[in-house]
């Protein structure tokens, strides 16, 4: 039988309860509103916790508003499936294994940038830390405390600044008349090639080709005209050469070839069946188009300066020569 002293008693504990629960909930809404006003204009959407045993997530409703879910969309009790089952196919494996990894103690905190759909089904990238804060005798988990921010627009911001960075280098890779690689770009893998060359022991050739006459051309025929005569030798060049070399216009109507792993007689091949298209190609001019070419190997003990002078005094020799020639 039930005395009216343990009635009152459990009475007295219910009401305990219902009051701290008020009390806890009460508490539970300044600190969302803190977090609100405090942190909400820099993407935080306040911390979360995870009672492991339980499957039970706290979190601050900014959390799941962000994806468009409101209170009443949420189910009573939202375990740790409710986020992980709506992360990005391609990004669910690799933040499964660092919750994986942090829960069995092999990293001390659990941090991952990961995509997550929206109710709408677009997509939100979120920013996500959190470690183990209390574990049993055995040392399994039982308690997880977190942070959380949303970080969509950060994000955008830094690929479309990414394509815009790659699209400058771009620019600046490429010459904008042959479409072959620009000075700035020629000059850089000049300087690569050369070190691996030298480091490899491999050979290098560097072919200087200039078209005959060029200064007549433009002052006869105009810059225009003048540019679409070098536009069609650069396409001749490229077209000769394939993906095998790598090739960029230096000034005006000098052009560079930097061959790898390439000997002299190779060089001189390669530099021959240029000029032979370039003389047999159709220009939009009335005259025929000449090129002349001079060959340096690259060497060991000299420099690069040395390299260009030595392939630079033979392309002023085939001038001398007369033009539409190669000398090596």
């Amino acid at each position: 039988m039930t005395t009216d002293y343990e009635t009152q008693s459990k009475e007295e504990l219910i009401s305990k309860i219902e009051s701290l629960t008020r009390l806890n909930q009460e508490l539970l809404d300044t600190y969302q509103k803190a977090e609100r006003m405090e942190f909400g204009w820099t993407g935080n959407l306040g911390q979360w916790f995870w009672d492991v045993p339980a499957n039970d997530v706290t979190f601050n409703p900014l959390k799941a508003e962000a994806l468009g879910y409101m209170p009443e969309d949420l189910p009573e009790k939202v375990p740790f499936q409710f986020f992980t089952e709506k992360l990005h196919p391609d990004d669910y494996e690799e933040v499964m294994q660092q919750m994986r990894d942090h829960l069995a103690g092999k990293i001390p905190v659990w941090e991952v940038k990961y995509r997550i759909q929206a109710k709408d089904g677009s997509w939100k990238v979120y920013h996500d830390r959190g470690r183990v804060t209390q574990r049993n005798d055995e040392g399994k988990p039982l308690f997880l405390t977190g942070i959380v921010f949303d970080v969509t627009e950060n994000e955008h911001e830094r690929m479309e600044l990414k394509a815009q960075n790659e699209n400058l280098l771009s620019q600046v890779k490429v010459d904008p008349v042959t479409s072959l690689y620009s000075r700035t770009a020629l000059l850089m893998e000049l300087a690569k090639q050369t070190s691996k060359a030298k480091k490899q022991e491999q050979t290098l050739s560097l072919l200087i080709l200039s078209l005959d006459k060029y200064a007549q051309y433009e002052e006869k025929l105009g810059i225009v005209t003048a540019e679409e005569i070098i536009k069609e030798t650069g396409r001749v060049v490229q077209n000769v050469i394939q993906d095998n070399h790598v090739a960029g216009r230096y000034r005006e109507a000098v052009f560079y070839i930097l061959m790898e792993d390439t000997s002299e007689k190779e060089a001189y091949e390669v530099a021959e069946a240029i000029r032979e298209s370039v003389s047999t190609t159709l220009f939009a001019v009335p005259r025929a188009i000449t090129i002349i070419t001079g060959i340096s190997v690259y060497s060991p003990e000299e420099t690069i300066s040395e390299l260009v002078q030595n392939a630079s005094q033979k392309l002023v020799a085939a001038q001398r020569h007369g033009g539409n020639r190669t000398i090596v």
